[in-house]
C-alpha cells in the first residue's frame, strides 16, 4: 500500500507533453520509479553528523547570547516594580501571585521548571539512545543527533526565558517568552524534513537566519500592529505556503523559472482538464488540507488584526509544525510503514496533553493587549493546590506535550531500522 508511482520532474513532463502534442503516435515517457532514501542519502555519515551538530552549537550560541540581555532587562523591570510601587508596569494575575524574596510573582516563575527539567531529560534520552544505537550502513533513517539535542536545548531555554518574562510580563517583553517556541516549531519541521531528505535540507546558519527574521517580524508586529502590516504579513504567509506546497509535492526537485511556467502552459493546452488531476493523490489531498488550514488562519488574522500579533505568529508556526507531523505520519501509513506501539503511545499522550494545554492557554488570566485595568478583569484565584492558576498549569501541560512530541519524533521511524534505504520512500 503506497502513494502513486513517482512522476518525472515537471519540466521534463511538460516539455515532453508539448513536443508530443503534434504527433499522437509518439509514446509518453515512462514514469520514473519511486524516489527512495538511497538517492537522497549519499553523503558520508561523518559529513552528515557534522552538518547536524552545527544545529546544536548554533542553538547553544543563540541561547547564551540571547538570554544574557534578557535576564538583565527583566531583573531591571522587577527592581523598578519594587522601587516605584507601580502596579500597572507588570501584568500579573494579582489574585494568584505569591511573592517570595525579591520575586513579586514566584509561582509563575517556578511553574516553568517543567520545561527546563523535561528539556534536560530529553537531551539525556538522546544521549543514551546515541550510545546504544547501532545502525548498519545504507539501512534505516539517518539519525540526526545534533537536531535532537537542539530540540531538548530549545525546550529548556523556553522555560528559562519564560521564567524571565514572568518576572514582569508585559507587551514589550512578550517576545522573550515566545522566541524559543518559534525555534521549537521550526526545528520540528526541519527534523521531519531531514529524515527523508538528509542531503538536501537547510543548513544550520540558514535556519537560524530565518528564525532571526521571524523574530524581527514578531517584534515589529507587537510594536506597530497596523492593517498594512497585517496585510503584508498575510501575503508573506500565503506565499510561503505556496512555495512549501510545491516543494513538498515535487520532493524539492522543482525549480521555478521562466521555462517552468511556459512548459506548464503548454502542458495545460495539450492535456486540458487532465492537467488538473494530481498524479500523487494522497500527497495532494493532505497538502490541500494544510493549505485550507493556513488560509483560514491567515483570513482570521487579517480580519481581526488585533494587537496580539505574537500569539498569531506562534499559532502559525506551531500549527504548521503539527500539520507537518500529521502529514508525515499519514504518509508513513499510506506507504505501508509500521509504527512501533510506544510511538503510538507517545502520540496519544501528546494529543491529550496538547488538548489540555490549549484549553488552559485560551482561558488567559491576563491580557497585555488591553489596558492594565481591563486586564485585571481576567484575573482569577489559584485553581491548583492554592498555589497555581490556569496559566501555571498551561506551563506544566505544554512542557509535557512538547516533551512527548519530541519523543514521538525521535522514535517514529524505529520500525525502519533494518530496512534498506532503497526500499524507504521519500515524501
Amino acid at each position: 500500500m503506497g502513494d502513486e508511482p513517482e512522476a518525472p520532474l515537471i519540466n521534463t513532463t511538460l516539455e515532453a507533453s508539448a513536443e508530443a502534442s503534434d504527433s499522437e503516435s509518439e509514446c509518453a515517457p515512462a514514469p520514473r520509479p519511486p524516489l527512495t532514501l538511497a538517492e537522497l542519502c549519499r553523503s558520508r555519515p561523518r559529513a552528515q553528523a557534522t552538518r547536524t551538530d552545527r544545529y546544536f552549537w548554533s542553538a547553544l550560541t543563540v541561547a547564551v547570547v540571547y538570554a544574557l540581555p534578557v535576564v538583565q532587562l527583566l531583573v531591571t523591570y522587577q527592581d523598578m516594580v519594587f522601587a516605584t510601587g507601580a502596579q500597572d508596569l507588570c501584568y500579573y494575575n494579582f489574585l494568584c501571585a505569591h511573592p517570595l524574596a525579591s520575586l513579586s510573582d514566584f509561582n509563575h516563575v517556578f511553574s516553568n521548571i517543567g520545561y527546563v527539567v523535561l528539556g534536560a531529560l530529553f537531551m539525556v534520552t538522546v544521549r543514551h539512545r546515541q550510545r546504544t544505537f547501532k545502525q548498519e550502513p545504507n539501512r534505516g533513517i539517518p539519525q540526526h543527533w545534533g537536531l535532537s539535542y537542539s530540540l531538548g536545548l530549545a525546550l529548556a531555554m523556553e522555560g528559562a526565558l519564560s521564567a524571565c518574562y514572568h518576572l514582569c510580563p508585559n507587551k514589550m517583553n512578550f517576545q522573550f517568552d515566545s522566541s524559543f517556541m518559534y525555534v521549537i516549531a521550526v526545528l520540528c519541521m526541519v527534523k521531519l524534513y531531514q529524515s527523508r531528505h538528509p542531503d538536501v535540507n537547510a543548513r544550520a546558519h540558514t535556519t537560524f537566519l530565518l528564525l532571526a527574521a521571524i523574530m524581527a517580524i514578531g517584534v515589529y508586529g507587537i510594536k506597530y500592529p497596523s492593517v498594512w502590516f497585517w496585510a503584508l504579513f498575510t501575503s508573506l504567509h500565503l506565499a510561503a505556503c505556496f512555495y512549501l506546497t510545491v516543494s513538498i509535492y515535487y520532493f524539492g526537485r522543482l525549480r521555478l523559472d521562466k521555462s517552468t511556467f511556459s512548459s506548464a502552459y503548454a502542458h495545460v493546452r495539450s492535456s486540458r482538464l487532465r492537467a488538473l488531476v494530481p498524479q500523487h493523490t494522497a500527497r495532494a489531498a493532505l497538502l490541500a488540507i494544510a493549505n485550507v488550514a493556513n488560509w483560514a488562519l491567515a483570513t482570521y488574522g487579517l480580519i481581526q488584526h488585533n494587537k496580539d500579533f505574537a500569539r498569531h505568529l506562534l499559532a502559525v508556526l506551531m500549527g504548521n509544525a503539527i500539520l507537518y507531523s500529521l502529514f508525515y505520519l499519514v504518509m508513513k501509513l499510506l506507504h505501508g510503514e509500521r509504527v512501533r506501539l510506544y510511538s503510538w503511545l507517545y502520540l496519544v499522550l501528546a494529543t491529550a496533553a496538547w488538548g489540555a494545554a490549549l484549553a488552559l492557554f485560551l482561558n488567559s488570566t491576563t491580557k497585555w493587549s488591553q489596558t492594565p485595568a481591563q486586564s485585571r478583569r481576567h484575573n482569577s484565584v489559584c485553581t491548583a493546590m492554592q498555589f497555581f492558576d490556569r496559566h501555571d498549569l498551561w506551563h506544566l501541560s505544554s512542557a509535557a506535550a512538547l516533551f512527548l512530541s519530541f519523543c514521538l519524533l525521535l522514535t517514529v521511524d524505529d520500525a525502519l531500522h533494518d530496512t534498506p534505504r532503497d526500499k524507504i520512500h521519500v515524501f
